[in-house]
């Protein structure tokens, strides 16, 4: 029934983002999360910079973890749109920045929002 009506891909994606602690382990788990998950592509948000580079250096170690699980689960090779054979690309982000849009219109001459010297 999951096969026949093509859940599989998704299901598959569901298992891993449900595993994610199990997958990468208890403290990487802690400071980073899934954001978005497309056809080969899994963008993570890590809770600093800090993290953000180390996920980077260990982003080798984390695809490889993560096409393991996909191959594990319920959508086998073609699981979630990614090809297991060719492997999944991370695309890990730091901590989103404080937005400096604070209205919708800026009056001409005023000052702007970052200017706070002045």
């Amino acid at each position: 029934m999951v096969a026949d009506n093509g859940w599989a891909g998704k299901l598959a994606v569901a298992g891993v983002v449900a595993r994610w602690q199990s997958i990468v382990g208890d403290q990487i788990a802690e400071h980073c999360t899934i954001e978005a998950f497309e056809a080969g592509r899994i963008t993570l948000r890590a809770s600093s910079s800090s993290w953000a580079q180390q996920l980077r250096l260990l982003q080798p170690t984390i695809e490889a973890r993560i096409v393991e699980a996909l191959r594990s689960g319920p959508g086998g090779r073609q699981a979630g749109g990614i090809s297991t054979g060719e492997g999944v690309e991370l695309r890990i982000l730091g901590p989103a920045g404080p937005s400096w849009k604070r209205r919708g219109v800026g009056l001409r001459g005023a000052r702007g929002p970052r200017d706070t010297y002045g």
